[in-house]
């Protein structure tokens, strides 16, 4: 048991809002005394309240080994609009794969999303396309001969790989900080740079009957020290401050690399990080730079079942009795909620459009404004009422929804049998999942 005043309390456990408030001494408000109460019961569960305002005194119990969720009447306990199946099985994804990984090199977060399952290599491949004009119209006109899109719909394309991996990104990170704060993972994030360092190789020419020099490229990956990190932040700033650049919004800069101004930039920053030297004064010769992240499983076996009781109480039974097909049925949820989601969330971008058309054109949308203009695809599709069915296409094709029904054996598309769902996934799973009974069995051996 632990008691403690409002002040001492607020200051621990409260936000900025609420420190402030204690901080001026002013009014302690209810609304204010119901959001600590829901922060004090999902971290220890408060046993006894007594006195007022600033004479309350709070007992608490012991702190929990998994914090609980605060439930607080919002969709999906606090985490917006995504639907309650999606928040569920998302988490357990991740635990069930870093209980399974081997090795522990740092990953780009698209990269975890890949080996994760969140998103397929399709989808992988598909975020690189908007640093290639060429490429995009390359996939524009696979994708036109598959029947997923018309021709002059590659716009759509880019629309739909900015969304989507943009979105499950931000909520990867979300869940890794929830994982962390429940003392169920490790995470150690760094920054990494892709090295192509130039040197001479030398060779013996049997036709020549002579030694040849040629210029070659080593490539390396490496972990920058944080002065480094502090250089290249500088050359950034610099760039972004220079009279050409200066108009340009760091929006613009990430994400319209094909525009001319914005391909200027790029091929600037790309001539001076190549010439960052280290603290020695050596040459690294950068061609990239960016995030990774190592994520480590801490938890022992009880806090993670504790986790998996709180996360998803009513399949607990299921997970005790078959935890690989828990495991596996977990996944085929997901995805069953991630492509409803998506396309739910695209009817909502329609639904919104079309209000907003109609109430500028004056009670008529006008389905002629965007026709020709690339860049308007999107808008234009949303205006007919298209919009939804062409995103429902594009996540078939990206997404994992490409398998069908597993439950029922139903696959509709051409070329997807029930042997490639096994090799994608059920094979993996049977052979080589490892599972918390397999580590508890180790442990106790």
């Amino acid at each position: 048991m632990r008691k403690i005043g409002l002040v001492e309390l607020v200051m621990e456990y409260g936000t900025d809002k609420q420190k402030a408030c204690v901080l001026a001494g002013k009014k302690w408000r209810i609304e204010s005394q119901n959001a600590l109460m829901k922060v004090l019961n999902s971290k220890f569960g408060v046993v006894d309240v007594i006195g007022k305002q600033y004479n309350m005194e709070f007992t608490l119990d012991e702190e929990f080994d998994v914090e609980k969720d605060i439930v607080d009447g919002r969709v999906s306990n606090g985490q917006g609009q995504v639907p309650l199946k999606y928040e569920q099985t998302f988490p357990i994804m991740v635990i069930e794969h870093l209980l399974n990984r081997i090795g522990n090199e740092p990953l780009t977060v698209i990269k975890w999303l890949v080996n994760l399952g969140i998103i397929t290599d399709d989808t992988f491949q598909a975020s690189k396309l908007r640093y290639s004009l060429s490429a995009l119209e390359k996939e524009s006109d696979k994708l036109v001969e598959n029947k997923v899109i018309e021709s002059g719909q590659e716009y759509l394309i880019d629309d739909y790989i900015k969304r989507e991996i943009e979105r499950l990104q931000k909520y990867f990170m979300g869940v890794i900080q929830k994982l962390v704060k429940a003392k169920i993972i490790k995470h150690q994030s760094y920054t990494m740079a892709k090295c192509e360092i130039p040197y001479l190789h030398e060779y013996f020419d049997e036709e020549s009957g002579i030694y040849v020099r040629e210029e070659a490229i080593q490539t390396k990956y490496i972990e920058l020290s944080a002065p480094v990190v502090g250089a290249i932040a500088k050359l950034e700033r610099k760039l972004q401050n220079s009279p050409k650049f200066r108009k340009l919004s760091l929006d613009e800069i990430s994400r319209y690399r094909n525009k001319p101004i914005v391909k200027e930039y790029w091929k600037e920053h790309k001539k001076q990080l190549n010439l960052i030297t280290n603290e020695i004064g050596e040459r690294l010769y950068i061609v990239l730079s960016y995030e990774a992240h190592a994520l480590f499983v801490r938890a022992g076996i009880n806090p993670i079942i504790n986790w998996l009781e709180k996360n998803n109480k009513e399949a607990l039974a299921f997970y005790n009795s078959d935890e690989a097909k828990y495991f596996l049925e977990n996944r085929i949820d997901f995805h069953g909620a991630l492509n409803k989601y998506v396309v739910d969330l695209a009817e909502g971008r329609q639904d919104k459009f079309q209000k907003k058309s109609i109430n500028e054109f004056g009670g008529k949308a006008n389905i002629h404004k965007f026709e020709d203009n690339k860049y308007r695809v999107t808008q234009d599709l949303m205006i007919k009422g298209l919009y939804v069915e062409a995103y429902r296409k594009l996540q078939e094709y990206y997404g994992y929804s490409l398998f069908g029904d597993v439950r029922t054996g139903e696959f509709p598309h051409d070329g997807i049998t029930q042997e490639k769902f096994n090799s994608t996934y059920v094979s993996s799973y049977k052979d080589n999942l490892i599972t918390i009974q397999d580590v508890e069995e180790e442990a106790t051996a």
